[in-house]
């Protein structure tokens, strides 16, 4: 049995709600009365829908790998690639992180990508980094899916570095059989300046 999109977003977007909820009970944040009142009804709903699929949850999040030498990017003026004066930023991969849903035949993933962006002798105040991030999801040989974000990073003063934070949550693949499945991220290289 597939679940629909539809279905899943309402699952996520409970258990959104119940976490800020929750979020709202620590000291220093009032709650309203409406926020109270509802409380209790947002919470059950979202554990109905969470047990009524426990059954088809298994547990299985394939990991997340960096592909290669691709944690780094550089990005350089024109016509200067490798020479370190004309390095306008330095972008690394510091982090990533999964989230994985088994409903049925699908499983839905979300993925997150973290970094620090370090401008160069060629950069400038208050300019701009932009970082060519591709995700991929593989099965053995098989791609299930790939996509390229174009993450635009602040380099602010007195440094000029910034920080970065990609998160894709549009991942369905099919759900696998066997533990097989494989995140990849990484830079990628094929659209340098």
């Amino acid at each position: 049995m597939s679940v629909s999109l539809s279905r899943l977003r309402d699952l996520v977007a409970l258990s959104l709600v119940g976490l800020s909820l929750a979020g709202c009970m620590t000291t220093g944040v009032q709650t309203t009365a409406n926020d109270a009142a509802n409380r209790g009804k947002v919470v059950d709903e979202t554990t109905q829908l969470i047990l009524s699929n426990a059954n088809k949850l298994n547990g299985y999040c394939p990991s997340v790998n960096i592909l290669g030498d691709t944690n780094v990017y550089q990005s350089y003026t024109k016509g200067n690639d490798g020479n370190a004066h004309e390095l306008i930023y330095q972008a690394s991969i510091t982090q990533t992180a999964r989230e994985c849903t088994s409903l049925g035949a699908e499983m839905f993933l979300k993925v997150g990508v973290g970094g620090r962006v370090l401008g160069g002798p060629k950069s400038v105040d208050n300019g701009k980094a932009t970082l060519p991030l591709r995700i991929v999801v593989k099965q053995e040989d098989k791609l299930l899916y790939s996509q390229l974000h174009n993450v635009t990073v602040a380099l602010n003063p007195p440094d000029r570095s910034g920080l970065f934070a990609k998160v894709d949550e549009a991942i369905g693949i099919p759900a696998p059989q066997e533990r097989n499945v494989e995140i990849l991220v990484g830079f990628d290289s094929g659209t340098k300046k």
